[in-house]
């Protein structure tokens, strides 16, 4: 019994790290721009067939993958923001957001039209014997991914909160007029805003292809659980962005071991349902979202 509850943690701690590693690029781009990003699915599943393509197509070491498709899909996204959202956003911030719903159709439909197969199978990046723990059977990969995602995400975080790359997206969050009269260029710190935020769904697809697969369904279930993550951690929040990744894999994995697959969804939607009605806010807000 207690391998059996081990087992299901290291499965919650390894798709709540993915999913956490999402949200915090969902939320980036946020806390930045104002922009809820529903196109942030299929930059994930864009991640996910890049690690197809360098890892299978191409032959190259795994290691690669992890470096060429977050940069490739940063690129991507900064493009997208800069051909496109830009000329939205002269017109109005809801015409951005609906924008961003038809750019992540586009991305997920494009790839279906060009990939009839249902999935594509991606080989894991760790491998080796499993490690045994009394009952319990954990393998290389669960470890590789769990850590991995969780050390990206929390170096994205500390690069937004401290480093020099995320003072000009920490000022425009802090107050977007007064950041225009200290110098900050819009176009720089938007195009700044959206590399760093697809850079984090790139990788967050690289670490999700072994164990999800590559499929067009990806972008779905991705943007919603990055959605529903950020919204408990507090969506203007980094850190609890991390933290309600991790309680959502959780969640969703102890439903679907103890209860039924068909209720990893439902457990998802009523943890948002719940921590919206009980504290709109999320979980740790941060300091500014407290005081607004």
């Amino acid at each position: 019994m207690m391998g059996d509850l081990l087992m299901v943690l290291a499965g919650g701690l390894k798709f709540g790290a993915i999913y956490a590693l999402a949200a915090i690029g969902l939320v980036a781009i946020h806390k930045a721009t104002r922009v809820v990003n529903f196109a942030h699915g299929g930059l994930v599943l864009l991640g996910a067939f890049g690690t197809y393509v360098v890892v299978v197509d191409l032959g190259w070491p795994y290691w690669s993958a992890y470096l060429v498709v977050p940069l490739a899909v940063g690129l991507l996204a900064m493009a997208l923001e800069a051909t496109v959202l830009e000329r939205l956003r002269r017109a109005d911030l809801f015409a951005v957001v609906v924008g961003t719903i038809f750019l992540g159709t586009l991305l997920s439909e494009s790839y279906r039209l060009a990939y009839n197969t249902e999935i594509l199978a991606v080989p894991g990046a760790i491998s080796g014997p499993p490690i045994f723990l009394g009952d319990a059977i954990i393998t290389r990969e669960q470890i590789w991914v769990a850590a991995g995602a969780l050390a990206a995400g929390l170096a994205g975080f500390l690069l937004f909160r401290f480093a020099g790359i995320g003072r000009s997206m920490r000022a425009m969050a802090a107050n977007p007029r007064g950041a225009q009269l200290c110098g900050y260029s819009i176009a720089r710190v938007y195009a700044l805003a959206w590399f760093f935020g697809g850079a984090l769904a790139g990788l967050a697809g690289v670490f999700a292809a072994p164990s999800k697969g590559v499929a067009a369904e990806l972008a779905t279930s991705t943007i919603a659980a990055a959605f529903v993550a950020a919204v408990i951690g507090g969506f203007n929040s980094l850190g609890g962005a991390i933290v309600g990744g991790l309680i959502l894999g959780m969640a969703e994995t102890m439903a679907a071991a103890y209860i039924s697959s068909a209720a990893q969804t439902a457990v998802s939607f009523l943890l948002l349902f719940i921590v919206l009605l009980w504290r709109p806010e999320g979980l740790f807000p941060d300091a500014q979202a407290r005081r607004v």
